[in-house]
């Protein structure tokens, strides 16, 4: 009777022990590493602290020349920059680009650095759906951070379609 119980709780530990090691037993818990992220603040946001925008794509800037060292014109939105705030360095740069309206678009990505030098992240020209986010990812150099991430939305194929876009980095 006693070798009868024994041999059962031998069997039991060896089943489970087989369960566990191949990770198929239902409370296998594995460790969880969350990631840590921060979104970041336009730069000349409308509201303090304002970490998404909505644009509609301008026509192009114009240029006048004036006599004198100014120059007047009119500028376009193509151009939308986040502040790396805090300054540090992040493993990766998320943007989230969302398109409210369908069709090509022209977007451009990049980090941007203190010694005015930037790699470019994302270069496409290509049909979107509205609705339908997408997410940009971009490392930055080993030896270098980030000031800034800069979204380029602009040419002519984008003119008058809208999007919506945020910026964050994760460690």
């Amino acid at each position: 009777m006693i070798n009868c119980v024994l041999s059962k709780k031998v069997t039991r530990l060896l089943g489970i022990t087989l369960l566990t090691g191949l990770n198929l037993f239902p409370f296998n818990i594995q460790p969880g590493y969350a990631e840590t992220c921060t979104t970041f603040p336009v730069v000349g946001g409308e509201e303090n602290d304002e970490t998404e925008v909505t644009k509609t794509v301008s026509q192009p800037g114009v240029s006048i020349p004036v006599i004198g060292p100014a120059s007047v014109g009119v500028n376009n939105n193509w151009n939308t920059d986040f502040s790396i705030i805090p300054l540090k360095q992040y493993k990766e740069y998320t943007i989230t680009f969302t398109p409210k309206s369908d069709g090509e678009y022209k977007v451009r990505a990049y980090l941007k650095y203190n010694d005015d030098t930037a790699d470019e992240i994302y270069n496409e020209k290509k049909s979107y759906t509205a609705g339908q986010a997408i997410e940009i990812k971009g490392v930055p150099k080993a030896d270098n951070i980030p000031i800034q991430v800069n979204l380029f939305v602009g040419d002519p194929i984008s003119i008058a379609k809208t999007y919506t876009v945020s910026v964050k980095g994760c460690m």
